[in-house]
């Protein structure tokens, strides 16, 4: 009788362990080293992918040095020739041309002016109240009037060339102002240089 209530003790003591289930942590199960979660996985991609990507086309790229060979040089000079004066045989006129000698040659007629115009330097543009920084000037007197006529050509903003002139009468007390006779645009990355007057 004790030997089948022991058995009986036994067995419900099995059946019961068997019902029982693994304890609840609340720490959570640590991955393994060598494991990547999917969202990391994500982020790697993406960031390995921006390091490897080729720039945008439309990235804003620092703008290009003209070399010498690619910047145009244009050569500025005046060109004088006697023109006859019919109205007046004894103060014949000149006839002046401005020359401009580079890629594309132009021959701008400057109009017509009393006697031989006379080139002025530095010096005497400054004495006369030329412009400053023109890159050639003259003027042209007129005896018999007592009147001159002085011209200069000025470089603008790097991308025109501008001409302009003034009359000064030897009775004012100021000489006249210089007004704009005609612009001449110029190619982009040109570069003016100043010449002698061409030679007769």
């Amino acid at each position: 009788m004790k030997l089948l209530c022991l058995l009986l003790f036994a067995a419900v003591l099995v059946l019961a362990g068997c019902n029982q289930t693994a304890p609840v942590t609340s720490a959570p199960t640590a991955a393994a080293p060598d494991a990547v979660v999917p969202a990391d996985t994500a982020r790697l991609d993406s960031a390995m992918a921006a390091a490897t990507a080729p720039p945008a086309d439309n990235a804003a790229a620092p703008a290009a040095i003209p070399s010498p060979k690619e910047l145009g040089i244009l050569r500025l000079s005046f060109s004088f020739k006697p023109d006859p004066n019919p109205d007046d045989p004894a103060h014949p006129k000149t006839s002046a041309h401005l020359l401009l000698q580079g890629a594309k040659a132009m021959d701008i007629d400057l109009g017509k002016f009393a006697g031989q115009p006379d080139v002025v330097d530095a010096a005497k543009a400054k004495l006369a109240g030329f412009p400053r920084g023109m890159l050639l000037g003259f003027r042209s007197y007129h005896a018999a009037s007592g009147t001159s006529s002085d011209l200069a050509v000025l470089n603008v903003d790097g991308n025109r060339l501008r001409v302009v002139q003034r009359r000064v009468e030897e009775t004012a007390t100021e000489p006249g102002a210089f007004e704009t006779s005609r612009e001449i645009p110029l190619p982009a990355n040109t570069q003016v240089v100043a010449a002698p007057p061409a030679k007769q």
